[in-house]
């Protein structure tokens, strides 16, 4: 509970610093401030461990600067993983300390911003300044990348204990190219805490009415089956309330220093930065109106799509959207075999997260319930909105990615193989039952359905 505490108390700071921090003019001074202050947080949180991020720092920027581009990228990922998975987690093994939990969070973002910022310079390497780089390959961030660079990137206090995952360019830009001058932060961050207050009320009450331990009592065992069926639900939902309030923090923090805004109709998007970069190549922050730049850049966590979507696709994109970024353009795309990419994305992410089994057995059966996904969407927009048909098909594919979220939460938060086998026992494997049976109905109506809106067309 303290921990949490402090974790929140910490966020809340990185907030409100920013008042100061955003208003710093000169770009060296303004990078050295901002990784004093990552590095005062991640001494308060790691202790004696705070050796474990400054050696894994230390190791990538020589990777990062002294290797060819051509191959400082796999370098640095390998590494970085390698570092994280076994040095950090299953070092008590041969005798070293296991890293505390907040450590763990910081190793886990370095893990993924480090080797990202690997992969950019090897994209940009060999690439001049070319009219057809739209998404600005080639930005002046990655000439000349220095070791003292990619410290003061992977120290930043913005993001340092949560994410979000952003782009070394996205961190350069803010530096150097301040379009956040044209917006007040402050009136995009305010309705963000506001809404945080909210949910740390609601996170507060229904923590105290639903904890997930109590699945694995007797008191729980013997409730009728369909209240130990629903109680995944709530349960679920205080996971989600918890991830609101520290991602949430985490963005503001992120806007309050400024980092992240960039002119709208360059399409920025969430982990990636720019889209279009080369439409604002030549922009100046003074030139632009307050309503023409956003933070889409580092907008991790979109609450409202997540809680409204139909899809199991489409929440996925939405929970954690800076860092499906990383795992969709650095491992999916650039995986060698078309038809495992997804179960080594899968994994990688599971395994990122921890080495608990109940990772695994949450992340890797995302693909069971995302076999109704396509066709369901399908007949909700062959239908005219409004229409009964239309409303039926969006409640069935909401009900479906609800069901998946909470089903498959649940092993995530008891971690323990045990635990979560013992969990699936009490419920009988409701979930699978009801992603399969959904699978077959669907499967049954296409012909008809599906049939139907070819001949109409």
């Amino acid at each position: 509970m303290w921990s949490d505490i402090i974790y929140v108390l910490l966020l809340s700071f990185c907030v409100f610093i920013g008042f100061y921090y955003r208003n710093i003019s000169d770009p060296d001074v303004k990078k050295w401030i901002g990784t004093i202050i990552g590095f005062a947080i991640t001494v308060i949180v790691s202790g004696s461990h705070t050796y474990y991020p400054l050696i894994f720092t230390l190791i990538n920027a020589i990777i990062i600067t002294k290797f060819s581009p051509k191959l400082c990228h796999l370098a640095s990922f390998y590494f970085s993983f390698f570092y994280l998975l076994f040095v950090s987690r299953l070092g008590d093994y041969v005798g070293l300390p296991v890293v505390s939990t907040h450590t763990n969070l910081i190793l886990m973002i370095m893990t993924l911003k480090i080797s990202g910022l690997a992969f950019e310079i090897n994209a940009a390497d060999g690439r001049d300044d070319a009219q057809d780089d739209v998404e600005g390959v080639s930005s002046k961030a990655l000439k000349n990348v220095g070791i003292t660079d990619v410290f003061h990137y992977g120290f930043s206090y913005m993001g340092l204990l949560t994410g979000p995952y952003y782009r070394y360019r996205t961190y350069w830009d803010h530096l150097h190219r301040p379009f956040y001058k044209c917006v007040d932060p402050w009136t995009l961050t305010l309705p963000k805490l506001q809404a945080i207050v909210v949910y740390c009320v609601l996170f507060l009450i229904m923590n105290y009415l639903y904890p997930v331990n109590y699945v694995l009592t007797e008191e729980y065992a013997e409730q009728s089956f369909l209240y130990r069926h629903f109680y995944m639900y709530p349960t679920f939902a205080v996971f989600r309330l918890r991830m609101y309030i520290g991602m949430g923090l985490a963005e503001c923090a992120c806007q309050m220093a400024g980092l992240g805004a960039y002119p709208a109709k360059s399409n920025p998007l969430p982990g990636m930065g720019p889209k279009d970069y080369m439409r604002i190549e030549k922009e100046l922050p003074e030139d632009l109106r307050a309503d023409e730049c956003n933070f889409n850049a580092v907008y991790n966590m979109d609450v409202k799509r997540l809680e409204t979507c139909m899809s199991v696709r489409t929440a996925m994109k939405a929970w954690n959207g800076c860092i499906q970024y990383y795992f969709g353009v650095y491992v999916y795309k650039r995986f060698p075999y078309k038809s495992l990419r997804t179960l080594v994305t899968l994994t990688l992410s599971a395994i990122w997260h921890g080495w608990a089994p109940g990772y695994f057995i949450c992340i890797c059966q995302i693909p069971l319930f995302m076999l109704t996904d396509d066709l369901v969407t399908k007949f909700y927009r062959q239908n005219e909105e409004a229409t009964f048909s239309n409303t039926l098909w969006y409640m069935l594919g909401w009900y479906e990615k609800t069901t998946c979220m909470a089903y498959l939460g649940v092993p995530f938060l008891l971690l323990g193989f045990e635990d979560c086998m013992h969990y699936y026992k009490q419920v009988y494997f409701s979930g699978h039952i009801v992603a399969l049976l959904m699978y077959v109905t669907v499967l049954c109506c296409k012909p008809y359905i599906l049939k139907k809106a070819k001949k109409e067309e």
